[in-house]
């Protein structure tokens, strides 16, 4: 979802933006970068979502087809307050420097993440998506560059979550990987309490 309150940027030519931040009556639950999946994807991972609902018997319900993302890097910010603009455009100013080409993500199986009581159902690759991973380190360091102060980043496993608040289940090896080219890269800023993302400029990965 994008609102029209509009903030101007001069980062160069490489991003495509949406010059979108919230108000002050909108603090940010998260800013991260991440991968979308096309629309055929996002279709075909909300129908998994739901006949693997049905067939464990989850009470939450799958996540929104908007919503579906991989996480390539979180900003640390503070969660409970409005976005941080400083910490936009180091993320922004960061992400120009990145020079990579378009790549495959490949999902294979549909496993549980997390423990205790809130195990996510996410799509995973058991042999880690390399270029994801690829992206994620060159992120981290651009950022560093920038002289933002980062927290400390915990070791990136590539998966796209299809609900939350799941319950421990085997691991499902897909009979047909869930899989799609990745052509470009977003800021997201996830808005607290709201299920809503806001795309703050997208970067293209070049063929």
């Amino acid at each position: 979802m994008k609102n029209n309150r509009q903030l101007s940027l001069n980062l160069g030519d490489g991003g495509r933006r949406q010059t979108s931040l919230p108000s002050e009556q909108e603090p940010a639950n998260g800013l991260y970068f991440a991968i979308l999946p096309d629309q055929e994807t996002a279709a075909r991972s909300f129908e998994l979502a739901g006949t693997f609902r049905r067939q464990y018997g989850f009470s939450t319900k799958p996540r929104r087809k908007d919503l579906f993302h991989i996480t390539l890097y979180r900003m640390q910010i503070d969660p409970m307050r409005e976005l941080p603009e400083d910490v936009a455009f180091a993320a922004m100013e960061a992400a120009s420097t990145i020079r990579k080409r378009s790549f495959p993500v490949l999902f294979d199986r549909v496993v549980s993440f997390g423990n205790r009581d809130n195990r996510p159902l996410v799509l995973w690759n058991k042999d880690g998506n390399a270029e994801l991973k690829a992206l994620h380190r060159e992120l981290d360091e651009a950022i560093e560059l920038t002289g933002f102060k980062r927290g400390r980043e915990k070791p990136v496993e590539p998966h796209m979550t299809l609900l939350y608040q799941g319950h421990l289940i085997p691991d499902i090896l897909l009979e047909e990987p869930v899989s799609w080219t990745a052509r470009d890269f977003v800021l997201i800023n996830s808005l607290y309490g709201k299920a809503t993302h806001d795309h703050l400029c997208y970067w293209p990965l070049h063929d």
